[in-house]
């Protein structure tokens, strides 16, 4: 098994991962440069109002599996702490599985 540890991230460059998908994603709904995003911004000072919110989520849900709801996303209020959140969910289902 340690064979391909190698090729697996490690746990900093997966939440990463996780952190520039949701960056890009946001980025992309509100029609930014992914420079633009603050992650640490609130997401109605981003420009995120409800409708976009939707498209939001379900990007994603599309590019990392996870399923989540509006009313999660504005629960995290910043999409630092919502990437976090997505991170955590994709970790809790590998170890499940």
């Amino acid at each position: 098994m340690s064979g391909d540890s190698g090729n697996r991230p490690t746990g900093e460059s997966r939440e990463s991962d996780v952190t520039g998908t949701v960056a890009t994603a946001l980025a992309e709904v509100l029609y930014l440069d992914v420079s633009q995003v603050d992650l640490d911004a609130g997401f109605e000072t981003l420009g995120l109002d409800s409708i976009i919110a939707v498209e939001f989520v379900a990007m994603v849900k599309d590019r990392l599996g996870v399923a989540e709801t509006v009313e999660s996303l504005y629960e995290r209020q910043t999409p630092r702490a919502f990437a976090e959140h997505v991170r955590r969910t994709l970790v809790a289902r590998r170890a499940v599985s």
